[in-house]
């Protein structure tokens, strides 16, 4: 998230979660369904978030994919941002 949005963030100022998934619960919108297709279930999601001084909620979304990287998603007030993902 640092490097992202340029600035030192507090440990203590972001929040932290890992969810589980089935295929038929993946938001295609969000993870294509190739980055998934092999995937045994469940599938992992870690998530940190984080609201700066603006009140700008983002959301950084690493979907193991069973590859080396994760599948990354970045949504900033709850919309996605594909720009964020290079």
């Amino acid at each position: 998230m640092e490097q992202k949005l340029g600035k030192e963030i507090s440990i203590h100022e972001v929040g932290y979660d890992t969810m589980s998934f089935t295929h038929e619960e993946i938001d295609e919108e969000l993870v294509p369904l190739y980055a998934v297709a092999y995937v045994t279930e469940p599938i992992i999601c870690h998530s940190a978030n984080y609201t700066d001084e603006e009140g700008n909620y983002y959301t950084l979304m690493l979907i193991e994919t069973g590859g080396e990287n994760p599948y990354e998603v970045w949504l900033v007030n709850d919309k996605l941002v594909p720009s964020f993902n290079s």
